[in-house]
This record gives C-alpha cells, structure tokens and sequence, in this order.
C-alpha cells in the first residue's frame, strides 16, 4: 500500500491551521479563546460547533463531529486520509510523495486517469456527430445543455475500440484495464465495454468520476441500463448519483428529495430541487442511510409510481427508519416517473404532493389496502410490518409506528404490542445489535470511569506540571476503558508531551476519532493537578483492592464451610485493608 513519511504527515499537520482551514466553510466568531459557528455536519440554527486554534482540534457540542484537520477534510469532502493530506499539501505548499507502494499509488492514480479521459470523450461525443442523435433525443426528454454540461453526460458510440484507443497513449498496465470496469478482455485485446449508450458519470463525493451508468441508445441489446461493475472506486451501496454537487443544499436544508433514475435527478435539478440525490444502479442499502443520515435528518421518497417502484418506496423507507431518518413519500402517479410527471406538468403538482408527504406507514398501510385485506392477509401484513419495525433501534420512533400502526387498523394497541413482542423474540429482541451498542460512545458514568477520563484530561492540559511527579505512580494497564487506555499511552508516548490533534490521528475508528476530539477540546484548571491525579488514582486502584478483598472474603467462607484453615486469607485480607489505607497519602512531590 502506499504510504506518506509520518514527516510528511507531521510537517502538514504542524503548518496547517485548524481555524484558517475550517472558516473556509464555516462562518466563525470567536468567543473567548475558540470560535464558534454553525455546525458543517448537521443542520442547527444555535451554534454549537467549535473551533480551539490553540489545541488544533474541533468539536460540535450538537451532533459529537470532532477531529483535526485531517479529519475535517475526511468528513467534509468524502475524501480517504491520504487524498486529505494531499489536499492540504498543496493548500500549504508542501508536497506529499509517498515512501513504498508507489505501485498502489500508480494505480489508483491510473483508474481515476482512465475515469476523467473516458468521462471527457463520451462528453465531447455528444456534442460531435457521433452523438446528434442522442444530444436530441435528450433535447427532446427536456433537458438542456446547462445541466447536460454540468454533469457531463456524454455518449459512447456502437464501437468497440473508442476508448481503447483513446487510453492507449496512458500506457496504462493489465490490472488498470481490468480493475476500472471501463472495459472488457476479448481474444482481440481489450474492448469497450460501453457501447451505444447516454452515459452518466457517477461522481466520487469530492468531485472524481469513479463509475458510469449507461443507458441504451438505438440498440437492442436487452439491458436498458448497464452500469459500472464494482471496482476498487466504486461501491454502489456507498454512492449516490449527484452527491457531489447536491450536498451543499441538503445540508442547507437538512432534507433530501430521493430518486431511482439518472433522468430523475437531472429533471429535478433543472427546475430548482437543489436537494436532491438518485441511486446508482442499485437498492438503498444501510450505508446508503448511514450517510444521508450525516446531511439530512428527513427524506423524501419520489420513486416511480409503479408497482415496483411501490415496492422499492417501502423497502427504502423502512432502511432509512432504522438508521433513524424520517422518510416522507412524494405520491407520484401510477405509472409515471418523476422524470415525467415534472416534465409533462412541470413542477408545481410536484412541489404540492411534497408539502402532502406520506408517512411511510400510512403510505403502507394504504398500498397494501389494508383496511380491505382478509384476516389472514392482514395478518400476515401486521407481521411484515412488526418485523421492520422490530429492526428500529429508537424506542421512540417504535413506540409511535406501533401506536400509530394500532390506531389505523382500528385494533387495540395492547394486541399489537403482545404482537410485536411476539416478533422481537423470534427475531432476537428488539435492542440495538451488538455492533450498534459497540458503537455508542462510554458515558463514563460510574466513579472508576469518571477518575481515569480526569486522569487523562489533567494529564493533556498539565502534561509538564505533572508527568515528572506522578510518571511512577501512573499504570494505564489498570484503566478498563479500552479508549481512555490507549489514550494514556499515547500522552505520555513521548515522556514530552505530544500535540494533542497528533493524537487523533492514531485512531481510525470515526467515532473514536470524535470521542477523543471531545475529551480534549475543554480545558480542565484544577488548583492542584496533581492532587487530582493522586485523588483519582486512589479511586482506581481502592476499586480493584476493594474487588480482592471482597473475592479473599467470598473464598475464607468458603474454606470455613468446609472446615479448613482460613489464617492465610485473614492475612490477605489485612494487608489488602492496609495498601487501601495507604492510598490516602500524598504521593512525593520531591
């Protein structure tokens, strides 16, 4: 793999500045030593999104978003780490070549290479007369060349070597062609593997084509659509069509306009629906919801008013509700798609079955036409819908689909929660996974846990204060907190100090990443550091002795039901009772 020298890494971290690189997408104003402004990650009318110059981190007092500015580059381009490192590179000057792996580097650089040229000779196609017929019959879908150009649909024409030989002069190696799905291997070599087709680029989040879909073009090959097939770049259950220049507005109004077609999308976004994405090729997954979830916290379903698209309506909704998004279905008529119905009626009837959004049960309930369905069938209906809803983790949003659920099939709420409870069991329970609760940050509630966060913040912010005098007392190995564990590790890594946005960097896990932001971000002034360490040690280390005390007690009873000797035990347990008491005196401050 390739791999940038940590030096690199240091020397961009230490001239990058946390404030000058976030207040180029947030407005900030500073308020005593941090800025504040309103949160990029979550939509909020109150700030609560902070910004601290002097620790080089962020947080967001709202939604937990946290990191340096590596991370802040990650979470809001959608870019990996390295491509974060080199975007702030070459904002800083500073360039970023890599130690080993260049072969992986060479690669990817190859795959995105191949994308741009073939995204820019199916464009350039259209407009040529290779694709007149095409660029018309687009022209006749309604679409003009302002959103056509903007999104760079193009056309690949019926041949089997026009990006073969565009490619050629790369150079580019077996594996490239293999891997970037642009092509196919025949006994001839390699061969387009789009042909006669409107393409429609598909779109990395920060602004890469990585993927295209293809549809059919005076042609009678079977296949309507044919998109990219997954590749290193791609992963549809991971990519929305549009994203990258949507995102903005979702953000902005924390709602989403969810479609299926590429056509779809591009009507919308030319008649002014700034907040909507499509799918690619592909059914909503649960990574789909997880990242709508990061922009939006409501989305609107305008799927094709078919039977099939009735069908995929539910299966979305159902996935968005379980990742804790609201979703709201826009009723497009029978048989037309959005694509259609804004282009044959324009946009008002569009705008107004939007203000009516459907809530998804009720959406449901009504498709399935429920209140007509015999007593099996409806049955059968209440248990589908109690196994979607068994899979929410929000009690909340449970509580109301179940009352809400009672309250339209006129049956007593009492029934269908012995139902749903019922279902939970033969499904597992209806708690979070173990993954999902994996997930959830510690609370830190109970006292032990409490005196190793205090360890860890009192040592960060009075690292030279401290460290000399309480370095041979500390022993993060007692520390039960996975986290704060290797927290404490890496704050006294250097015996030093360290910078503490160098910190998060050792953390992979997003979520880690943000828990530690906010460990750091507030600043504890204790009048005696030291003390507060001592007090908390003592916490720590009394709760394990008190734990073997209690365990040497449990074994003398023991032994004495069964007659045997229990002097050694009371000894333990004296001297046990003895270091308890010695954890009271100050440590030497010498």
């Amino acid at each position: 793999m390739a791999r940038i020298p940590e030096e690199t890494i240091e020397r961009i971290r230490n001239t990058a500045d946390i404030y000058d690189v976030v207040a180029q997408y947030v407005d900030l104003i500073k308020k005593g030593r941090n800025y504040f402004g309103l949160c990029p990650f979550h939509s909020e009318k109150t700030p609560s999104f902070s910004v601290a110059p002097d620790k080089q981190i962020y947080h967001c007092f709202g939604c937990g978003a946290g990191g340096n500015v590596f991370s802040f580059i990650v979470e809001h381009e959608k870019v990996t780490f390295v491509e974060a490192v080199q975007q702030l590179g070459e904002k800083y000057g500073i360039q970023v070549q890599y130690e080993s792996g260049s072969a992986s580097t060479e690669f990817f650089s190859s795959l995105y290479q191949a994308h741009h040229v073939a995204a820019e000779l199916y464009h350039n196609t259209l407009y040529f007369d290779r694709g007149k017929a095409a660029l018309q019959y687009l022209h006749d879908r309604g679409l003009n060349d302002d959103v056509l150009k903007m999104y760079q649909i193009g056309f690949a024409p019926d041949s089997w070597d026009t990006l073969s030989n565009k490619v050629k002069p790369l150079d580019m190696k077996n594996d490239v062609y293999d891997k970037s799905g642009l092509f196919v291997k025949t006994k001839h070599g390699w061969r387009d593997r789009f042909r006669s087709r409107i393409m429609f680029p598909i779109y990395h989040p920060s602004g890469k084509v990585i993927a295209f879909g293809g549809r059919i073009f005076n042609s009678d090959d079977p296949a309507k659509y044919l998109n990219s097939p997954e590749t290193p770049l791609y992963r549809k259950s991971e990519v929305f069509y549009g994203l990258h220049k949507t995102r903005d507005a979702i953000r902005k109004f924390g709602t989403a306009v969810l479609v299926e077609g590429y056509t779809d999308f591009l009507q919308l976004v030319q008649v002014g629906v700034a907040n909507v994405v499509a799918l690619s090729g592909t059914a909503l997954a649960d990574q789909h919801a997880a990242q709508i979830r990061k922009f939006a916290s409501k989305v609107y379903l305008a799927y094709d008013g078919d039977d099939a698209g009735i069908n995929a309506t539910l299966r979305a909704g159902y996935v968005l509700l379980q990742a804790g998004v609201e979703p709201l279905v826009i009723a497009v008529p029978p048989n037309q798609d959005p694509d259609d119905w804004v282009r044959n009626e324009g946009i008002g009837p569009f705008q107004e079955a939007m203000g009516a959004g459907i809530r998804l049960l009720l959406f449901h309930l009504e498709k399935k036409d429920a209140q007509n369905l015999s007593g099996a069938d409806r049955s059968q209906l209440v248990q589908d819908i109690l196994g979607e809803i068994a899979r929410i983790s929000d009690g909340i949003i449970r509580d109301d689909l179940l009352k809400s659920l009672a309250q339209e099939l006129r049956v007593d709420e009492v029934e269908i929660i012995r139902l749903f409870k019922q279902q939970s069991r033969r499904k597992g329970g209806s708690t979070p996974s173990s993954k999902q609760t994996a997930m959830n940050k510690p609370m830190f509630t109970s006292a032990v846990q409490k005196a190793q966060l205090e360890i860890i913040r009192t040592l960060a912010f009075h690292f030279d204060e401290v460290f000399p005098v309480v370095k041979s007392a500390l022993d993060f190995e007692l520390f039960d907190e996975p986290i704060l564990k290797k927290l404490g590790g890496l704050l006294i890594k250097e015996k030093t100090g360290v910078e503490l946005s160098a910190v998060i960097d050792e953390f992979d896990d997003r979520q880690e990443r943000e828990l530690v932001s906010e460990i750091l971000f507030d600043e504890v002034s204790p009048d005696d550091p030291v003390l507060i360490i001592q007090e908390c040690l003592a916490t720590i280390k009394g709760k394990l002795i008190k734990d073997q005390i209690k365990a040497a007690r449990l074994k003398m009873r023991e032994l004495e039901s069964l007659g045997h000797d229990t002097e050694a035990i009371i000894l333990e347990v004296a001297e046990l009772q003895k270091q308890l008491q010695e954890l009271t005196m100050p440590l030497d401050r010498k």
